[in-house]
């Protein structure tokens, strides 16, 4: 394996500072100057909230989005695909259309049943005030100048068309782009034969029969009557009701990044600023991400793997399917990025599934196509999804965008900063600071001097244990790599006196709190254990130490000798044998680490990367009434450089705190520290990974 590199955590939902990871040397007004260049050169425009509200047009629009009466069986509604509890999009990388069961949130699952496996993703419903190109392939389109429609639908088409009646009624492409999928069979319609509708000839008769249904509801027709008196309603008055309530609902555009935009050079954070230097500069991200809605409404071909049964005979021909024209073969919409960090699967057919892959797929374009392959961790479908085929990439990669770099040769520290950009910077502050939902353990952290240890240590009495630590990172080994995942991860096998612990640790939130020169470090995690037998655990731990103290034999902090290859062969066998024993190992981790990176469990690789012993102190203290199980660490870690550094740390853990609960309850905890000053707090605990990670950057 050539450059194996650290897997940096990164956040996709919620904020995670990592400034401290980047070591910066510009002054703040050198990369405020570069990012100004960018507002003016790409055309940046904050985002504001629509104005001109009609209540009783977005109360209908409402009832609409929610009711099955606009779907022929009755059985679906727009919110099934769209439901606002999960961001309005539906989780899968390809849609369920009518005749699939339930809605996709954080605790439920879509699935299919009798319904058909959509051609592409879900696209959200963010910010879509004053768009005026609508779908993946752009079948929809409005000329706000001449009022003209460009639909499937001739007849709503061109200055004078002949629907004029609905086409007129229509203000937006939103709008007309609202009640397309009232009539495809597929997502709303339902199949000819299972319903009247069904059976119509065409679109025109599909919409005409469906607002004769809304209108023989004596609800809806007195609604109808009373938002749009002494007209005659048609799918249009439909259309426009659902674009308002899209327009106003939606609009979530509270970003740093517009924040930033209108002049409060603060709102963005050290990271955030130079991840957007990033998406401007060496990410080429602004040749096509430009303007207001961070998109120029576009096509191009990116060099997407299509999975699933596309538009085409399992292929998906994109823009060229409705121009014609050669030059968008493959091609699809840019879409705006606000809030991307939040709907989750990417591209047209959902194949990336995760930001810092979107990252990484544009780092690498090529080997990202040509390397693809399909691991389905999706329990929602009956059928297959269907793997990329291969056989069609020459002609992918021969009409890739002109606006693209196949390779953009990111440096890691560049990668996460564009994703934390993207991931919190273009996020809005109501979603950032949402609860963090689930089960999970709050986690509260403060790094020790020696003399903040030996006051806890009058505090907090407890049993004391030797603990060993395994430290592990999670690579994709050959191949398309990986530099990121959606959310933090981190495996630590802990050797105790009785027992051996797997722990697989996702981090949902981290903060920081402080008082009187005391900062208080918390991580929201989920966190799965498993026990590990002996039989499993004490090879794996023969290879993890063999392969340190070799390693250290020539990089022991004094020395830094070239290893010799004979050593290097044993090292390297060392990793493999990690790795096999491994993979023995089975825990619901393991399920989660394969369907973020998209590849199977034993494709995984686990890169050892430290070890550490620590004397634990165990304790119990109950703080505001809340049972809380701490441990005082004094910990003997190696450094980037191989020598030996003794640090010291309290750790406090207990069940869930949520985001409401959590000042109060960090304060307790900190006016419990009271005895602490802020010389007893503070030095760092060393990252050995570096080194590991240039030793078996040599190796594999």
């Amino acid at each position: 394996m050539k450059n194996i590199l650290f897997i940096a955590g990164l956040m996709a939902l919620f904020f995670f500072s990592l400034s401290s990871s980047f070591a910066v040397s510009e002054s703040h007004s050198d990369i405020d100057e570069r990012l100004q260049g960018y507002i003016q050169k790409f055309n940046l425009k904050p985002l504001n909230r629509p104005t001109g509200m009609r209540r009783d047009l977005l109360d209908l629009g409402h009832e609409l989005f929610t009711t099955p009466l606009l779907s022929g069986n009755n059985n679906i509604s727009c919110k099934e695909c769209h439901f606002p509890g999960n961001m309005t999009v539906d989780g899968l990388p390809l849609g369920l259309g009518e005749g699939a069961r339930g809605l996709q949130s954080a605790t439920t699952r879509r699935t299919q049943a009798t319904g058909k496996m959509l051609a592409r993703n879900t696209p959200a419903l963010f910010n879509l005030n004053d768009i005026n190109v609508m779908f993946w392939d752009g079948r929809i389109s409005f000329d706000p100048l001449t009022g003209a429609h460009t639909t499937p639908v001739a007849e709503l088409n061109g200055l004078a068309p002949v629907r004029a009646d609905i086409a007129n009624t229509l203000k937006s492409a939103l709008a007309a782009q609202a009640i397309f999928p009232i009539a495809n069979h597929d997502e709303m319609t339902g199949q000819p034969g299972s319903n009247p509708i069904a059976n119509a000839k065409s679109e025109l008769e599909i919409w005409d029969m469906i607002v004769e249904k809304l209108m023989a509801n004596a609800e809806f027709k007195a609604t109808f009557e009373k938002v749009f008196p002494g007209q005659k309603i048609n799918i249009g008055h439909v259309g426009e009701a659902l674009a308002e309530f899209q327009r106003y609902a939606f609009a979530y555009s509270d970003t740093a990044y517009d924040r930033y935009l209108k002049g409060d050079l603060k709102a963005l954070n050290e990271v955030q600023k130079i991840g957007m230097d990033v998406f401007f500069n060496k990410g080429k991200c602004g040749e096509c991400h430009q303007g207001q809605h961070l998109t120029n409404f576009e096509f191009h071909n990116i060099g997407i793997a299509q999975i699933g049964p596309g538009n085409n005979k399992g292929d998906d021909l994109g823009r060229a399917q409705w121009d014609q024209k050669p030059g968008n073969l493959y091609a699809f919409r840019v879409p705006p990025l606000r809030n991307v960090a939040l709907t989750a699967p990417y591209m047209h057919d959902g194949m990336i599934k995760t930001l810092p892959l979107v990252v990484e797929h544009y780092d690498m374009i090529v080997e990202s196509l040509t390397g693809f392959k399909l691991i389905n961790n999706w329990k929602n479908y009956v059928e297959s999804i269907g793997d990329h085929d291969h056989r069609n990439d020459d002609i992918r990669v021969a009409t890739l965008s002109t606006k693209l770099e196949k390779k953009l040769n990111f440096e890691e520290e560049e990668e996460r900063a564009l994703s934390e950009f993207m991931a919190t910077g273009l996020t809005d502050s109501a979603f950032l600071n949402r609860e963090v939902e689930g089960d999970y353990r709050t986690y509260f952290r403060l790094q020790l001097r020696e003399t903040g240890y030996n006051k806890l240590l009058q505090m907090f009495p407890g049993k004391v244990e030797r603990h060993t630590y395994y430290y592990f990172d999670v690579i994709f080994e050959g191949g398309f790599g990986l530099k990121g995942l959606a959310m933090p991860l981190r495996l630590i096998a802990v050797k105790k006196p009785h027992e051996t612990e797997l722990i697989f640790r996702e981090q949902a939130y981290k903060t920081a709190t402080a008082a009187n020169g005391i900062v208080l470090e918390t991580n929201f995690n989920r966190t799965e254990l498993t026990k590990i037998s002996d039989s499993i655990f004490n090879p794996l731990e023969e290879s993890y130490l063999d392969m340190f103290k070799r390693i250290y034999t020539y990089k022991d902090g004094e020395k830094n000798e070239e290893i010799p290859a004979t050593e290097l062969t044993v090292i390297k066998n060392d990793v493999d044998s990690i790795n096999a024993n491994f993979h023995n190992i089975r825990f619901e981790g393991t399920d989660k680490i394969s369907d973020q990176i998209n590849r199977s469990k034993d494709e995984v690789f686990y890169v050892p990367t430290s070890f550490n012993q620590k004397d634990v102190i165990l304790f119990s203290v109950e703080i505001n009434g809340r049972k809380v199980e701490g441990n005082l660490q004094k910990s003997w870690i190696r450094t980037d450089k191989g020598g030996i550094q003794v640090t010291w740390a309290l750790e406090l853990e207990t069940n869930k705190v949520t985001k409401a609960q959590y000042n109060d309850f960090a304060q307790a905890v900190l006016k419990k520290l009271d005895v602490l000053d802020a010389t007893d707090v503070g030095g760092g605990s060393p990252g050995p990974s570096d080194l590991t990670l240039q030793v078996l950057n040599q190796v594999m």
